[in-house]
């Protein structure tokens, strides 16, 4: 289908407070209005293919979100609160894993060289914030991966985006960022990301669709995001 992800209306995403049973003082999950579609008579949010981004003020539920949404690709625990939470069946989580050992991945989309060492084939025992994200995202796609989750709290931020102010002042970067291919990935490779961010506006240029978090509902803020870019 279209979509890459669902929510059901009513869903419980948050977790209790040292263990993964729902909270039960949680405000229920609702759909945007425009975002409302039904699958077997269930109401619920449908997340389209593509580039979309999460974003909203600090603890507003953003990772609580995405965190559902990583956990649609399992079989479903009565009574857990996100029975109702479906995702493509390939979703991964991507996050920066300092000092990971990473063997023969090609990064070169993402690291154009380094130096002493083939970005072709690159290989390491103790990776970096970026190479490791590289090598993350390389390897998840090469797996057939069609959904990406990344939450830009567990990311490395000299790989996600460079603004054009250190564009203009570094002219020397072995660096594509990730903000720089996230198009081109579903363009050409049909894999969506879903993003959650909080601190940069970087993001928002290159999203499909943007979704504001406040007091813990979703709302959608494409539009006036789009104004903010202009």
């Amino acid at each position: 289908s279209e979509y890459c992800a669902f929510i059901a209306n009513g869903s419980i995403l948050p977790r209790a407070k040292g263990s993964d049973q729902p909270l039960e003082s949680a405000i229920p999950f609702v759909s945007p209005p425009d975002d409302e579609i039904e699958i077997a008579g269930i109401r619920g949010m449908g997340i389209k293919r593509g580039v979309t981004i999460i974003t909203g003020g600090g603890y507003a539920g953003k990772s609580t979100m995405v965190d559902a949404i990583s956990a649609g690709i399992y079989d479903h625990i009565s009574g857990d609160g996100r029975e109702l939470c479906i995702s493509d069946d390939t979703a991964m989580t991507i996050s920066a894993e300092d000092g990971r050992c990473v063997k023969n991945v090609n990064i070169s989309p993402f690291i154009k060289w380094l130096p002493g060492g083939d970005t072709h084939d690159f290989s390491t025992d103790h990776a970096s914030g970026s190479t490791s994200q590289a090598a993350n995202i390389m390897e998840a796609v090469d797996c057939g991966a069609k959904l990406l989750l990344i939450d830009e709290d567990r990311s490395a931020t000299n790989f996600m985006i460079r603004d054009r102010m250190m564009k203009e002042l570094i002219k020397r970067e072995p660096i594509t960022p990730f903000t720089d291919r996230v198009g081109e990935l579903y363009a050409s490779c049909g894999v969506s990301t879903i993003l959650v961010i909080g601190g940069s506006g970087e993001y928002l240029a290159v999203a499909d669709r943007i979704y504001l978090m406040e007091d813990y509902l979703i709302h959608d803020a494409t539009g006036r995001s789009r104004e903010i870019c202009e």
